[in-house]
């Protein structure tokens, strides 16, 4: 028993060990038999590597072939950190090293600490080239080409196209900017065919943002054979990158520089008398313009202030840069006060008022009502008397009258006649009038805006069932308030651009557009038919009748805002005094309340008036009456375009040639 012992153990080691070289032998011949040929491919992929060549942007170019955005070459340094990932700490240590004493000439050169923050950020895709300094030397591009095996096989110099803006910071709102992109961008163009990754340059915001699938381009492929070290042996296969198309704008730069000149300007006055006047500092800081073609629905001009420089965002903005935008103060900068901006349009909206009070039949143009400067609810608590501005009495007012001086009694008259007789004229002629000419829905405008807000007695109940603390049923003082565009009326500035261009041009309700037409690369703004690849065309949203007898005596109303009557009385007379008979304009100033706030100033204009070719808006926050700060405004963008003699030249950076015609005095007025 004792001799059998060593002889089984012997035994059972041996048949381990047979058992082993078996499994061996047996992984050795399929590494080399079968899968050979999957292994070979897998060396083979192992000396490829794809990169990816950013395609130029396309140009953005005013309706007159103005470059407003283009394109430079810049040359850039990158580091693949698939290379960088496979050296050894030393290596690393000693290629950050040797990098930041080759790129201490550049403009801002980096440091060991911020490559290596930028080697580990999530923000560039883990399959592509980090940009480490850009706009490089040439001597140090040349240096940093020719010894890459110093910086072991990771550095890279790149040519690469970076937006760089002619004309300044104009229209930035309208533009956009560029910047890198992220995840949540990413995930959603995974499977774009424009290959995207992370840390591409994407459009945001404006025109770059909605028109990036033209602007973006095809990028490029390059598939190289490197060595174990990422030097390029040879090119296996080259596909190079298309520029992405150009897009003309419906803007006219030499009116956006005119119209920006004139809002900055007149926010200036306005802040300098309302701060003479005993209040903070921080008043009259913001607002916007918007001039449109009330007959196609082409954007001529879009301002919003203040404003912002979208070269910030071309390398990536820091933190501070970004605090400074956002930071509380600001005025928010990055908001498109023109489409994101919701403001009470105050008396700019009685033309809707009277629309809805004609179609219902409650209202004859004729029709006189006494003003003697306020409006008293009959049977009524709390709040009983509502008031012209500065309890003007108007006497004798019918339609026409009624929005040339601003009476606000006429349309209180109104308001409660079309709510107390509901049950004749329905509870909601004037929602439904503003409805019809564009408010509380957005216009459709290719680049992100709000829809603003018309309050009605249906909405009100239901809020009020929800939440009966807080909401009330609809009352006829609401109703007055809606009348005079008050309460909670909001409007953005181009929805009633728009309003009054569906006036101007006698009920066309138009889709209003920034982009003309987009057209292959590099053509010339008149190359034709086969270099467009996409014409914008006017749409028409909807058609709202007007006919003479209505549209008439509103046209003749808003005409006689701007000049002297008999009586002396429009509201902007002053402000358009020096323009010729030729060019005439119909207008409604407007002078909003705004709760903790100084007022807001309106002005809603056409002209000429018998064969409109302009609609325009101002709307300028915290700075008093519309005649005085925001008047002036528009007067300065239509001066020039009623007197061509008037007109300054476009310098680059988006200067005008010489200062320009201040609009005349706006006098001492109400509304």
């Amino acid at each position: 028993m004792t001799s059998d012992g060593p002889r089984l153990r012997l035994g059972i080691v041996a048949i381990v060990a047979v058992s082993l070289f078996a499994a061996l032998f047996a992984r050795l011949w399929y590494l080399q038999v079968l899968e050979a040929p999957e292994l070979a491919l897998a060396a083979e992929a192992n000396q490829q590597r794809e990169i990816i060549e950013p395609a130029p942007r396309g140009r953005i170019l005013d309706v007159n072939g103005i470059v407003v955005v283009d394109n430079r070459t810049t040359l850039e340094v990158t580091l693949d950190r698939r290379v960088f990932s496979d050296l050894d700490e030393d290596e690393r240590d000693d290629l950050l090293a040797r990098l930041t004493v080759e790129l201490a000439t550049v403009d801002e050169p980096p440091t060991v600490e911020s490559l290596a923050t930028r080697l580990a950020s999530d923000r560039f895709s883990p399959y592509t080239p980090v940009p480490v300094a850009e706009d490089v030397p040439e001597d140090v591009a040349v240096y940093l080409t020719e010894h890459q095996d110093d910086f072991y096989g990771a550095v890279r110099v790149d040519q690469r196209a970076v937006r760089t803006y002619p004309m300044g910071t104009l229209a930035a709102h309208v533009l956009g900017y560029v910047g890198a992109l992220n995840e949540e961008e990413y995930a959603a163009r995974a499977d774009d065919p424009l290959l995207y990754q992370l840390g591409d340059e994407i459009g945001k915001g404006g025109v770059e943002g909605a028109y990036e699938p033209y602007l973006r381009g095809q990028p490029g492929r390059r598939v190289i054979e490197v060595d174990r070290r990422g030097n390029t042996i040879s090119t296996l296969s080259y596909q190079p990158p298309v520029a992405g198309n150009d897009v003309y704008l419906t803007i006219d730069a030499t009116l956006q520089a005119i119209a920006e000149t004139a809002l900055r300007e007149e926010l200036e006055v306005a802040r300098g008398r309302r701060v003479a006047a005993g209040n903070e500092p921080n008043v009259a800081q913001a607002g916007s313009t918007v001039v449109t073609d009330p007959n196609t629905g082409a954007v001529v001009a879009m301002a919003s202030f203040p404003t912002f420089n979208a070269e910030t965002f071309t390398d990536g903005i820091d933190d501070v840069e970004w605090a400074a935008l956002t930071a509380e103060g600001s005025f928010n900068p990055l908001i498109n006060r023109a489409i994101e901006g919701q403001y009470a349009p105050g008396s700019t909206f009685k033309p809707f008022t009277a629309y809805g009070a004609l179609t219902v039949g409650a209202l004859d143009p004729e029709t006189i009502v006494n003003d003697e400067g306020s409006y008293t609810l009959g049977g009524c608590s709390g709040r009983c008397t509502f008031r012209n501005a500065g309890s003007t009495r108007y006497g004798a007012v019918d339609l026409r009258r009624s929005l040339t001086v601003s009476s606000d009694v006429y349309y209180y008259t109104i308001g409660a006649r079309l709510w107390n007789e509901r049950t004749t004229f329905g509870e909601s002629p004037i929602q439904d009038a503003a409805s019809a000419f564009g408010f509380g829905a957005t216009t459709g405008i290719e680049i992100p805006e709000l829809d603003g807000r018309i309050p009605t007695p249906a909405i009100r109940a239901q809020q009020a069932e929800e939440n009966p603390e807080v909401y009330g049923r609809w009352q006829t003082g609401d109703n007055l308030n809606t009348a005079i565009g008050q309460g909670e009326v909001a409007v953005t500035p181009l929805q009633l651009a728009n309003a009054y261009a569906t006036i101007a041009n006698g009920g066309q309700l138009l889709e209003p557009r920034v982009v003309d037409r987009v057209q292959r690369a590099g053509t010339e703004p008149d190359a034709g038919p086969e270099a467009i690849v996409l014409d914008a065309e006017s749409v028409v949203r909807a058609q709202v009748a007007l006919p003479p007898e209505i549209r008439e005596p509103i046209v003749d109303g808003l005409a006689g805002s701007t000049v002297d009557g008999p009586l002396g009385e429009g509201t902007s007379a002053s402000t358009f005094s020096s323009f010729p008979v030729t060019f005439p304009v119909a207008g409604k100033t407007g002078t909003a309340e705004v709760n903790d706030k100084a007022d807001t100033a309106l002005f809603a204009a056409f002209a000429p008036v018998g064969a409109p070719r302009y609609a325009a808006v101002a709307i300028l926050e915290e700075s008093g009456f519309g005649g005085r700060a925001a008047a002036p405004v528009v007067a300065r963008i239509l001066a020039p375009i009623a007197d061509p003699a008037l007109l300054p030249t476009l310098q680059p950076g988006g200067v005008l040639s010489e200062p320009l015609a201040e609009a005349a005095d706006s006098g001492d007025v109400t509304d």
